[in-house]
């Protein structure tokens, strides 16, 4: 005894098969998730520390590098405008991160320093890089 599951298609099929293109977007979703964080915070020249301690990242991270350029998180400000962003986080901003290239000028770090003192922020940790034992 045999069923008869329908009309026998002849011909082509019109449907589409998004699987494959599925696959392809998952893909680049992980190569732009891992991608993003090394595209977005380009490397700066630490000046080197004999006891630096290891301080857990978090808070706010404003980064200045030697030709003078500053971000807050990535957004390019200046010292004025760092203040501004800084308060405008109010209670959240609990700790900043400052990361000065080895070759910025201390007037800029400085300018950006009392930036920070001046938004309120009740911690701010300078980026170094530990001293390798000689």
């Amino acid at each position: 005894m045999a069923m008869n599951a329908g009309p026998s298609r002849k011909g082509a099929i019109a449907e589409i098969n998004v699987t494959p293109m599925a696959d392809v977007m998952i893909v680049l979703l992980i190569i732009f998730m891992v991608a993003t964080p090394i595209l977005a915070r380009p490397p700066v020249r630490l000046p080197d520390a004999q006891h630096a301690a290891e301080h857990a990242r978090g808070g706010v991270e404003v980064v200045v590098r030697a030709n003078g350029t500053v971000t807050v998180d990535g957004t390019p400000a200046d010292a004025a405008l760092v203040e501004q962003l800084l308060a405008a986080r109010g209670p959240s901003m609990a700790a900043v991160t400052l990361d000065a290239d080895r070759e910025a000028s201390c007037d800029d770090v400085a300018r950006v320093l009392a930036a920070c003192r001046r938004a309120g922020a009740a911690e701010v940790a300078l980026g170094a890089r530990p001293r390798l034992a000689r």
